[in-house]
């Protein structure tokens, strides 16, 4: 057995009848792992009092479904490792619980199993990126804090500029220097939340989404035309966040007064525009990160946009809309 000082606490759930009733009572014999049994109901309240560091949930859907009690959590806003047991569970069901982001699955064939389990928690407690849906809330975090902290001594430097006595010229390159920090610094928190493993999706509008997103922008003088009935199953904020980026990009590049257009495309849908365009030659390298013809521009939009697409199992593909500009496609099957 490896020890890893001081107990780590596990709940137990979902093990109240079937063939992991044993469950409990075998991960109680290793000494370097605390286990406690909630039921369902408690679950939430148990997580709240601290000192969880992980939960096993059993899995034997529909009764008891581990998806569902991860997603209960993860939208209680804990980000600790959530571990599967199942005893019938076949390689289709483990796929799917792993794709909505349980941290690990373990069958459940007798007590022997036990030892297995332990050794998956271990792992997770030693290297916890493993769970896709912690590791991507613990990046965020951390990015978050970044940002703010530096923001502080950037706001110091931009006061310090007013005071001092320098030419023109200058102030105005240091400002401008400043605000690129500031909005790389946002942009760096975009792309940390974009690249984050989807784990709610629902059946969202494309022109409800599209709409919404085009009345909150700075698009006076652009025109926006709606043609499609369609909806997609996705993360609403993430929908809405692809449609902000290719909507910034087409404003940005085609100019003020471009007119977008969003509609139907095979297996997907398109966002289009009346701009210059991208030379075919260009299109791969305009994804990357960092790509931007544009003076002053940090080149994140479309970057961010083809981040979310790939979360979602999307692909993101740039092609000439019917007037010349850029069409984005968007393909979701």
């Amino acid at each position: 057995m490896t020890e890893q000082g001081t107990p780590w606490t596990v709940v137990l759930t979902g093990q109240e009848s079937g063939s992991t009733a044993e469950l409990p009572t075998a991960m109680g014999e290793f000494d370097d792992l605390r286990t406690e049994r909630v039921d369902g109901e408690g679950l939430l309240d148990r997580l709240d009092s601290g000192g969880v560091g992980a939960v096993v949930v059993g899995d034997a859907p529909p009764a008891q479904d581990a998806v569902e009690t991860l997603d209960r959590v993860r939208e209680h806003g804990a980000s600790l490792p959530v571990v599967a047991v199942g005893t019938d569970a076949d390689a289709e069901r483990i796929e799917t619980a792993l794709s909505a982001g349980v941290s690990d699955y373990v069958r459940w064939r007798d007590e022997d199993s036990a030892g297995e389990l332990a050794a998956r928690l271990r792992a997770l407690r030693t290297t916890p990126s493993r769970d896709g849906v912690a590791a991507a809330d613990r990046w965020e975090r951390i990015v978050r804090g970044v940002a703010h902290d530096a923001k502080n001594p950037l706001n110091v430097v931009s006061g310090r500029l007013e005071l001092l006595d320098v030419e023109e010229t200058h102030r105005d390159a240091m400002t401008r220097s400043v605000g690129r920090v500031e909005t790389l610094l946002d942009e760096l928190r975009a792309v940390a939340i974009a690249s984050g493993p989807v784990d709610h999706v629902e059946s969202v509008a494309l022109a409800d989404a599209a709409r919404q997103v085009w009345a909150g922008m700075d698009a006076s003088e652009a025109t926006l035309r709606v043609e499609t009935g369609g909806s997609v199953e996705a993360d609403p904020d993430s929908l809405r966040l692809v449609f902000e980026r290719l909507f910034e990009n087409a404003l940005v590049h085609a100019g003020p007064d471009v007119t977008v257009t969003v509609g139907d495309a095979d297996g997907g849908f398109f966002v289009a525009d009346d701009g210059p365009g991208i030379p075919p030659e260009d299109r791969g390298e305009t994804l990357e990160q960092g790509y931007s013809t544009v003076p002053g521009n940090e080149g994140y939009g479309l970057f961010v946009a083809a981040r979310v697409a790939a979360e979602h199992g999307w692909t993101l593909d740039l092609a000439e809309s019917e007037a010349g500009g850029v069409r984005v496609e968007v393909t979701v099957r």
